[in-house]
């Protein structure tokens, strides 16, 4: 009975789609399917953030509030601690810092509050308070946004909050106004203009994208496409590679999508981006002037 139980669980986790659970969904729980079994009250969001606050109050601090972006960066990191027992993000490459940047987030400072296997009977501010770091950013002066992913199972429940102190940015003129989204317009509607199909988004084709664009961002320039494959080779990532032929299109510099299309459009070997009708699915993500566009097939 045991080891069927077990089975029960796994299987229930590993069918979790954890990209698109808590989207609208105002408790921001997720959920283990049991047997009839009688288990305690879930916790939900409004449950853990009012016995945060209540001690941010209680020591004198302002209350934080809940950020969608945050809330789906809590998801990605709930997700990599409780299945890869990636706390720190070392395995994954899913830091707290790197999910935060990727979510489009600007943050000056982050910090982070977890719990797994915590009985639901307990008290999460009380537990937090034992440790001198937790209690260091769950009473942390600065921190004004707040993300909560949650796993309820039947007598224990695990809990990823993510905190951070939002980035001041100096106002001033924006010469570059476009992104990814605005690329990905441009693209689809050339591709139609040369009488090819607009590309279909895959979201694994856009894990792909985000972790090329984050490189690019670091290395502060293009890298001809010698970290193309290394990402594509990750053990985690690999599988996508296995499933699709893909190609990797990179660009940097243009002031406008419309220019860096064109660009593409006039290089050798990046028209196909434009003009290949082999390509089904893509996916692009931009900033700052740096592109990368995934294309498969």
């Amino acid at each position: 009975m045991w080891l069927a139980g077990i089975g029960i669980i796994i299987y229930g986790f590993k069918v979790i789609p954890w990209k698109n659970i808590g989207t609208g969904v105002p408790n921001r729980s997720i959920y283990v399917e049991r047997n009839n079994t009688p288990f305690l009250p879930d916790w939900t969001t409004d449950f853990v953030f009012t016995k945060i606050n209540g001690a941010r109050e209680a020591a004198g601090f302002s209350k934080i509030k809940t950020s969608e972006k945050l809330n789906q960066v809590a998801l990605g990191r709930l997700a990599v601690i409780l299945t890869e027992n990636d706390y720190e993000g070392k395995i994954t490459g899913l830091t707290r810092e790197t999910a935060v940047r990727n979510a489009g987030y600007e943050a000056n400072l982050i910090g982070d509050l977890v719990l797994t296997n915590y009985f639901k009977t307990k008290d999460p501010a009380d537990e937090w308070m034992t440790n001198e770091i937790n209690k260091g950013t769950l009473l942390h002066p600065d921190f004004h946004d707040a993300g909560i992913a949650i796993k309820n199972d039947q007598d224990k429940v695990s809990v990823y909050i993510i905190m951070v102190s939002p980035r001041k940015v100096v106002t001033i003129p924006k010469k570059i106004i476009w992104g990814g989204p605005d690329l990905w317009t441009e693209v689809n509607k050339r591709r139609v203009e040369l009488g090819v199909n607009p590309l279909k988004q895959k979201e694994e084709l856009c894990t792909i994208a985000s972790i090329r664009l984050n490189e690019l961002l670091e290395l502060g320039k293009l890298d001809g496409h010698a970290g193309f494959v290394p990402v594509l080779n990750r053990s985690d990532l690999k599988w996508i590679s296995e499933k699709y032929n893909l190609s990797e299109f990179l660009a940097q510099g243009y002031a406008s999508a419309a220019e860096t299309v064109q660009a593409w459009e006039n290089a050798l070997g990046h028209k196909a981006l434009l003009s290949g009708g082999e390509y089904v699915w893509g996916c692009i993500y931009a900033q700052s002037t740096f592109a990368v566009a995934i294309a498969a097939y």
